[in-house]
């Protein structure tokens, strides 16, 4: 049975443990200072910038990091291929980050309570170009991760080099997201020089009939993970209509913590994916025969963790608060299995991407971000923070049954037959 060797697995899975390390540590050092010097009001409009640009980019990405990947998976050996997606995938993203910078300027000029902040937001902007030249979804295709980290790690560096040495006065705020798109923008040239390199990438003039089919390929993954980031990241606002500051707050200390955990999932899914496309192509025996090796030992460890967190909370939240901790502890013990939850469906997620079956993972996603707001609207109204803990636990069981579901339908067999 020719399955991923350990070594190469646990190899990609430590570079992008790294990656995903230093993203969530640097913040940690770099965020104080950053409002020391610029100040919470400061940093608030900031954030905001950043969220937009955030989902900016998840349009600018357009689903590439999960069909890409899967077209390079499937075509790895066959170079002229790789050549034609490469150039596709770049050529359509720089097209899309044309027309969001247009929109961006239309919104500007349209709105009159952002052109305060219309340098703030045009140099924001640079993240989303910097973030659609990063080739992590080659790399990811070819289970080379160790690349990505050596190129993600130097321009983290890079960013808090520059964030230290030019953020000096309140009036700088308007730099720091532009260093961060900086640093990606140095990466996505870097990782393009790196994969024409190695990859041996030869010029490939993309078409518009190409190019066209890489939107179409792409559009229902896109609203998928736009969706997906809709549920996410807007529960925090929806609470803060309904319940005080406090109260959010101590929400959102438990949800970081699930979200810290949710990470570690993100970089275990980016890893086996590649193979799980191709196993599912060939045979399902090895596809079982895969799954059973390497995603049972990690739902376990999953399960242990999981387990971690509704036993010792309190101790959990103390990292973050040195006060009030209960509180924010039992919101964490109330949505301490929701990355067991969410590994659950990592297999028929998988099984349904490699069978490109986008449709259907559209429908899931987008029905689940409706319930998702309706359903928090409602009980953090009744609830507080409580309802909105509910919420989240409700919606990722939902999405994962869907998901189950839809792979049971494909596949004409059970959902454990699939690693057991």
């Amino acid at each position: 049975m020719n399955n991923k060797p350990p070594a190469r697995l646990w190899e990609n899975f430590t570079a992008l443990g790294i990656v995903q390390g230093t993203n969530f540590i640097l913040p940690l050092l770099v965020i104080p200072y950053v409002i020391r010097v610029i100040g919470a009001d400061g940093f608030g409009i900031v954030s905001i910038a950043q969220v937009i640009m955030m989902f900016l980019s998840t349009i600018a990405d357009f689903g590439f990091n999960l069909t890409a990947t899967r077209e390079i998976s499937l075509n790895r050996e066959n170079a002229t291929v790789v050549s034609r997606v490469f150039f596709s995938v770049v050529f359509t993203r720089l097209l899309i980050c044309a027309v969001l910078f247009l929109l961006l300027l239309a919104a500007l000029a349209l709105m009159p309570q952002w052109q305060e902040y219309s340098r703030l937001y045009l140099l924001a902007f640079v993240t989303v170009l910097g973030q659609s030249l990063l080739m992590n979804w080659l790399f990811q295709g070819m289970e080379r991760m160790r690349l990505v980290m050596y190129i993600s790690l130097l321009a983290r560096i890079v960013f808090v080099a520059l964030v230290f040495l030019f953020i000096r006065t309140k009036e700088d705020k308007d730099y720091f997201i532009f260093f961060t798109g900086v640093g990606n923008l140095l990466a996505g040239l870097m990782s393009i020089w790196v994969a024409v390199l190695v990859f041996r990438i030869r010029w490939v003039m993309p078409s518009w009939a190409r190019i066209w089919k890489e939107l179409k390929d792409g559009w229902h993954i896109m609203v998928s993970n736009l969706s997906v980031s809709v549920f996410m990241y807007t529960n925090v606002v929806i609470l803060g209509v309904f319940a005080s500051k406090e109260m959010v707050g101590y929400y959102s200390v438990a949800e970081k913590v699930v979200m810290a955990a949710r990470q570690l999932l993100s970089v275990y899914f980016q890893v086996i994916y590649p193979q799980v496309v191709q196993l599912a192509q060939r045979s399902k025996q090895e596809l079982h025969g895969f799954l059973r090796k390497n995603y049972l030992p990690f739902l376990g460890a999953v399960l242990m963790g999981c387990t971690v967190l509704l036993l010792f909370p309190e101790f959990i939240v103390s990292i973050f608060l040195h006060e009030n901790q209960a509180v924010a502890a039992v919101y964490l013990r109330v949505m301490s299995f929701v990355p067991f939850v969410v590994c659950l469906n990592i297999p028929v997620y998988q099984l349904l991407l490699a069978h490109n079956e986008k449709k259907s993972l559209l429908r899931i996603f987008l029905t689940g971000s409706l319930i998702n707001i309706i359903m928090n609207s409602l009980l953090a109204h009744w609830l507080g923070a409580m309802g909105t803990c509910i919420t989240v636990v409700c919606t990722e069981l939902l999405i994962t049954t869907a998901l189950v579901m839809a792979a049971n339908k494909k596949e004409n067999t059970r959902p454990l037959r699939l690693f057991l």
